[in-house]
């Protein structure tokens, strides 16, 4: 029988769930770890300090950070401390420490940072894992992974994501962020623009900014619209090759600065705009702050001003009180609009919120079965818009090496994204021929068009 590897004191692994945002927050726990010694593992079997971060938006996503944790757990080793981070410890921390006894730490969204000192003070047995340094021994084996000041960024070197906020004000009907992460809570602009040359000066390609709601950066201190002076100073300070908006709220967009910075080539001509639902009396319970006239407005206004924009949205089945035909109304709008990537969920009724008080419960197999065809319809619609790019030549940024036994093809080697494709997010293209290595820009030319893939040949690498 194979003896198995040694733990080793002072290293960690870390297990990410959720959004963007949460990476963010785990990349900066991260960081406090190596400031105070630690250095991540060869592999999780060897890291006396298993990391889960999870996510509790939904219940689904609840239920797959509880899955996560227990296949961690169940795979701990003697000797080894398991904390657990994160959104769902803010909102399920007591049902938790009974539910799952094999975590020694859980710490909620505000307690994340502290987790280095936590287990410095020894909290529930976990000074057993504490680093080398505390030991007085050096830290063993060669550093992973990259890092800037405060963050250990767990993304490819060539990207990262930006976190302008925290928390949110809007208060829609059906979301639990406000209590998990309080109110809207924007960053300094200087703190901000500090990190951006930082990311920069490290590689960095391309920049994804991120927030709850991104569109009302500032909102909190006292100026409201402030987020384009803030994509300004990115665009005219540190340089990226793209710079993409994520999670943008339909209500707080000022189409009369956003245009310009995407036509000026400051922002990458990608929008993600979550619009949820699009007949007005779903809107208003869900709390949106918006009507349909608004959202036909707002995109008829993007798609003619933009040359080539790719829009993405998320949408919700099965609110209370949808009706057959405020669901048609929205599958109709999803056609007229051709979003290029939609996300589908269906209606989750969470502890705590206004929507699950709300009269007109629509049966959840009404709800999945409305997401699944709004699926089928979105599916047709992404592969006609990728059809329409076979034969266009296109700057591909490349993303990883594909290992032999995952290849699509054997000719398709590596994994890359055209701007209109985000990471981990929409789909991918996969590229044939000679490139030197990740994190590159490719010219190449589209040659086929799947659902939501694209497969292209290296014209100039």
């Amino acid at each position: 029988m194979e003896a198995e590897t040694p733990i080793l004191p002072g290293t960690y692994s870390f297990f990410n769930l959720g959004c963007p945002k949460n990476l963010v927050d785990a990349e900066r726990v991260a960081a406090r770890l190596e400031q105070s010694g630690w250095r991540e593992a060869p592999s999780p079997g060897e890291a006396a300090l298993l990391v889960v971060t999870t996510c509790a938006f939904i219940a689904s996503a609840m239920e797959e950070s509880v899955e996560e944790i227990l296949r961690v757990g169940a795979a701990k080793r003697k000797g080894q401390v398991l904390a657990v981070l994160g959104c769902l410890v803010s909102r399920e921390a007591l049902s938790l420490r009974k539910l799952l006894p094999e975590v020694d730490l859980f710490c909620d969204v505000n307690e994340m940072p502290l987790l280095a000192e936590r287990i410095a003070a020894g909290a529930a047995g976990t000074e057993r894992a504490l680093p080398a340094s505390a030991l007085a021994a050096p830290a063993k084996g060669p550093r992973r992974g990259y890092s800037i000041p405060g963050r250990r960024l767990f993304t490819p070197p060539h990207l990262a994501y930006l976190k302008i906020s925290d928390g949110c004000a809007n208060r829609c009907s059906y979301c639990t962020i406000p209590s998990i992460r309080g109110d809207l809570a924007s960053r300094p602009r200087e703190e901000i623009l500090a990190e951006a040359a930082d990311l920069a000066a490290s590689g960095v390609k391309e920049l994804a900014v991120v927030a709850q709601d991104t569109t009302s950066y500032g909102t909190d201190r006292g100026r409201s619209g402030n987020l384009y002076d803030l994509l300004e100073e990115l665009a005219d300070g540190a340089r990226f090759d793209w710079i993409r908006l994520m999670y943008l709220h339909p209500a707080h967009i000022d189409v009369g600065r956003l245009v310009p910075l995407i036509k000026g080539g400051a922002i990458t001509p990608y929008l993600d705009i979550p619009i949820q639902h699009v007949s007005n009396p779903i809107l208003e319970r869900m709390g949106r702050g918006y009507a349909r006239k608004d959202l036909d407005s707002l995109f008829d206004v993007l798609r003619s001003s933009i040359d080539d924009l790719v829009l993405r949205t998320t949408v919700m089945t099965g609110f209370p009180g949808e009706t057959d035909a405020h669901f048609r109304e929205l599958a109709g709008f999803l056609e007229d609009v051709a979003f290029d990537h939609v996300g589908v969920f269906a209606y989750s009724p969470e502890a705590g919120t206004k929507a699950r008080t709300l009269a007109g419960k629509v049966p959840e197999s009404v709800a999945l079965a409305r997401k699944e065809e709004l699926l089928d319809i979105q599916m047709d619609i992404s592969q006609e818009r990728l059809t329409a790019r076979l034969g266009s030549e296109m700057r591909i940024l490349i993303d990883s090496r594909i290992p032999p036994d995952e290849r699509p093809h054997p000719n398709i080697e590596w994994e890359g994204r055209f701007y209109g494709q985000a990471y981990e997010i929409d789909g991918v293209t996969y590229v044939k021929g000679s490139v030197r290595a990740s994190g590159v820009f490719v010219r190449a030319r589209i040659v086929e068009a799947q659902a939501y893939d694209l497969i292209a040949e290296v014209v100039h690498a």
